[in-house]
């Protein structure tokens, strides 16, 4: 039976349809062209053909409780008992609504070698069973996986590492005040804010990244190393903060125009560097998930257990 799953950031909503793995008419909606998830459904389910579905998984990039959801970085609210009303003639399918990053867990054992960029290798055979994945999208959180049980956070909303607080204030100035938590800084709008600070300039976080990846942009690269650096210091914190002796597995957009650059070299400088606890840092791979629509694969894969 066909399942429809859906990924909703902040920025960008994906959504496709599962069947037995594999996903098909996967489509991508800019959120801002849209008012609210129904409309994105209702575009989607426009000139389809949807088959009779066994459920709808939707996946949002904010907290989960009883049932709801609101998008952290867009007035955006999600009922499970709605999810599936704009779809003709599916009203009353089982429906589900999960956090972002609990898809991209349940996704996790599923990436092949080709879905994942390895950025460090760690240790040939793991000491624990424990892997995390950090999402920096439009906003950053992190779920853990631990064995079979994939465990929600909401870390994005806790404060900076007090390491990170004083390399910011070393290199800013007073201006590091405005990097309070986590997603502050570790984020695309992190990223457009750092660059602001360091440029005078108001650009969007994945236009910084582009630009970064030509070549030419000085003031970018200032902005996109400084981060990868901040980003390799934070990964240090997790490690010891999770033993994720499974790996550390970033994904979302500017994850990608981080990790995926030249930019990692400052990312691995700064995680190495310090040489104690090096068998803890030296154990653990780093990876940089490649697939844009893991999330959905995670939402189908977590439809199919609880079939």
């Amino acid at each position: 039976m066909t399942v429809l799953v859906a990924d909703v950031g902040g920025t960008n909503t994906r959504v496709a349809l599962a069947s037995a793995g594999q996903l098909v008419h996967l489509a991508r909606f800019a959120n801002d062209a849209y008012g609210s998830f129904a409309e994105v459904l209702t575009a989607y389910a426009r000139g389809r053909d949807l088959p009779g579905l066994r459920g709808v998984c939707v996946a949002v990039a904010g907290p989960v409780a009883n049932g709801r959801a609101e998008l952290t970085n867009r007035n955006w609210h999600f009922d499970t008992a709605e999810l599936a009303a704009p779809l003709p003639g599916q009203g009353d399918v089982a429906a589900r609504l999960i956090n972002d990053l609990v898809a991209l867990g349940h996704a996790l054992p599923g990436l092949t070698a080709a879905q994942l960029d390895v950025i460090r290798a760690g240790a040939v055979q793991p000491s624990n069973d424990q892997a995390l994945v950090a999402g920096l999208g439009t906003g950053f959180n992190t779920c853990l996986l631990k064995g079979g049980a994939v465990v929600e956070a909401e870390l994005g909303h806790a404060s900076l590492p007090l390491a990170i607080a004083e390399e910011l204030r070393a290199q800013l100035g007073d201006a590091a005040g405005g990097f309070r938590t986590n997603e502050c800084l570790f984020s695309g709008r992190g990223l457009s804010r750092l660059h602001a600070i360091l440029s005078g300039q108001d650009r969007r976080g994945q236009d910084i990244l582009a630009d970064y990846a030509i070549g030419e942009d000085p003031q970018a690269a200032a902005t996109v190393t400084l981060t990868a650096r901040l980003l390799g210091l934070f990964a240090r914190e997790l490690v010891f903060q999770y033993l994720p002796f499974r790996g550390i597995h970033f994904a979302g957009g500017a994850a990608r125009g981080i990790l995926g650059s030249a930019a990692r070299a400052e990312f691995l400088s700064a995680f190495e560097a310090d040489g104690r606890f090096a068998d803890h840092l030296d154990r653990v791979p780093v990876r940089l998930i490649a697939d844009d629509a893991a999330a959905l694969s995670g939402a189908a894969r977590l439809m199919e257990e609880c079939a």
